[in-house]
């Protein structure tokens, strides 16, 4: 896939009506590469805001994708305390913070793996090794990926692809058990209820550990309705321009006319008078 067709896949699913959209695929280009991708940026806003639908993105893999890993964290600028300027890989779409809540992963004791991307757009955290699925070919429980060459062992299942899934399943409860919360104030709830790092948030795991059953029983303000400026970016177009005054020139028009019917007349009374 690419970024275009990504973004095309966003829109689809919202306007499926899907409340909780799962995005476990990451595009990594450098912070300095001129890659537009206003499309995907267009794409999440318009799910999230107009759809009202959750977006929930994987943060990435160091060494996948060409996935470069972040600086984890710049408390010393606080003027830019999440170390945006310090970013050497963007993560699309889990840089679209406002509209995205991208997930880094961590391990079985709570600590950040040490591949999972960071960057200054991680809003949570969740369970990103000892993953146990299903097998494409036979459906039985699986806990690794079949060895890439013969001889080589099973790979274990990892990454913040999981991660973005279990999120993703908890939003989906947040929305069954609070259906009048709007996509912006889940994400809310789950933040405000993950279990937050020393610094409070932090570039690994953002505002902490998911937990699910503080985000379906804790007592948490709904928050803001949509991100800040989301509503400045509803583009309405201008009003049709007024057709022109041509009363003028319709009024020329009709004397003209008049004027031209009278000569005619004059003309064919003075031809008849010279006749006679």
């Amino acid at each position: 896939g690419t970024v275009a067709t990504l973004s095309r896949a966003i829109v689809h699913a919202a306007n499926l009506g899907a409340q909780v959209i799962n995005v476990s695929v990451t595009a990594c280009v450098s912070a300095a590469d001129p890659l537009d991708q206003s499309a995907i940026g267009a794409a999440v806003w318009y799910a999230a805001t107009v759809k009202d639908a959750v977006i929930i993105a994987a943060a990435g893999n160091e060494g996948e994708d060409g996935c470069a890993q972040n600086p984890a964290f710049n408390p010393l600028d606080a003027d830019d305390p999440r170390d945006w300027r310090g970013v050497k890989t963007v993560s699309s779409p889990s840089w679209f913070s406002d509209y995205v809540l991208s997930v880094g992963a961590v391990d079985n004791t709570g600590a950040p793996v040490a591949k999972s991307l960071a960057g200054p757009w991680i809003g949570t955290a969740a369970p990103g090794v000892g993953i146990m699925g299903l097998s494409p070919q036979t459906g039985a429980p699986v806990n690794a990926y079949p060895p890439a060459r013969p001889g080589e062992p099973n790979a274990p299942i990892w990454g913040t692809s999981f991660a973005a899934a279990y999120v993703s399943g908890v939003a989906a409860l947040v929305r069954a058990r609070y259906p009048k919360l709007l996509a912006h104030q889940v994400i809310n709830r789950i933040l405000q209820t993950s279990h937050s790092p020393a610094r409070g948030v932090d570039n690994q795991v953002g505002y902490g550990v998911v937990d699910p059953v503080a985000a379906l029983t804790f007592n948490v303000p709904p928050g803001d309705r949509a991100a800040p400026g989301a509503a400045s970016r509803v583009m309405t177009p201008p009003q049709p321009p007024q057709p022109p005054d041509r009363r003028a020139h319709t009024a020329a028009m009709a004397f003209a006319v008049v004027v031209a019917v009278i000569a005619g007349v004059a003309a064919i009374v003075a031809r008849a008078r010279r006749a006679r």
